[in-house]
């Protein structure tokens, strides 16, 4: 999620920034620059300790924010606890102090999170050290969130391109590899082997079916074992754009999960997240 960098190390913005796509336009206070980075906007001074990482989440209402919050903050590089009450923030927002550590080191935090009427609401992340934090960073927290103004997102020409290209495409991903051990066990050559199979069928409609596979052989003298896949579900798909103004295929199932990847597209080849699918059209399963 976060990245903490050197002063001078990346590229910076400073004063409003400016998301059209998104519908989130926001201020970079005096003496902090920001950049995107990764999933979100980071924010730094070449003075002041710390940070402060703004990022989207999904929470229509204040309720379902708190419960968010209560659960904590975790990711590979974060964990935190809420340590203190909720503030109101704004009419459309909470805030409250969260404590854990950050890339292994203790670290505490103001985190605000905002309810946006149009999409995606906006997470604020204020965080230093443990020793180091003060009010000043809840301040700056707050002061960055009662700046944020929302409107109606900006389509760009590419979601609709992307869009009418994927409608009624079946997206076919196959990957395997194969290796022998150069062994015999009691006569018989050892070998393994891997494939992964998965299928996404982009309806008209909008909704999309999802199937995926696995199989690991492993052949030790006639000793075989493997595993299978099955179909992983149905649910509605949509083309967006991340705060980069990359394009998105976000696959939102009936259960609740959500898998999103980055479309990309060369040499008349369709990737996702890097990975080759095949896009055809015939015999998609469609109602």
């Amino acid at each position: 999620m976060l990245l903490v960098l050197g002063p001078g190390a990346w590229a910076q913005k400073t004063g409003e920034v400016d998301y059209p796509y998104l519908g989130i336009k926001f201020t970079i206070p005096a003496g902090w620059k920001g950049e995107g980075q990764g999933d979100g906007f980071l924010i730094a001074s070449d003075t002041q300790p710390g940070w402060v990482f703004m990022m989207a989440h999904g929470e229509k209402d204040l309720t379902a924010l708190k419960q968010a919050a209560e659960a904590g903050l975790y990711d590979e590089e974060v964990s935190l606890q809420k340590s203190g009450g909720f503030d109101a923030v704004g009419q459309g927002g909470i805030g409250a102090e969260f404590v854990g550590t950050i890339q292994g080191q203790p670290a505490k935090a103001y985190v605000v999170g905002i309810i946006n009427p149009f999409g995606q609401g906006v997470s604020i992340i204020s965080a230093t050290s443990q020793e180091g934090y003060t009010d000043e960073y809840k301040k700056l927290a707050r002061d960055i969130a009662l700046g944020i103004r929302f409107y109606e997102p900006v389509e760009p020409p590419i979601t609709k391109e992307w869009r009418d290209a994927l409608k009624g495409a079946k997206l076919t991903y196959m990957k395997s590899s194969y290796s022998s051990g150069g062994v015999s066990v009691d006569g018989y050559s050892t070998y393994s082997g891997y494939s992964s199979h998965k299928e996404i069928a982009l309806c008209a409609s909008g909704a999309f079916s999802y199937y995926s596979s696995s199989n690991l052989s492993v052949d030790t003298g006639g000793a075989f074992a493997g595993s299978a896949g099955s179909n992983d579900g149905l649910g509605k798909w949509n083309v967006s754009v991340n705060e980069m103004g990359v394009p998105m295929l976000n696959l939102e199932f009936n259960d609740g999960k959500v898998y999103t990847y980055e479309l990309g597209y060369e040499k008349d080849k369709t990737y996702l997240n890097g990975d080759r699918y095949f896009r055809t059209y015939d015999n998609v399963a469609c109602n």
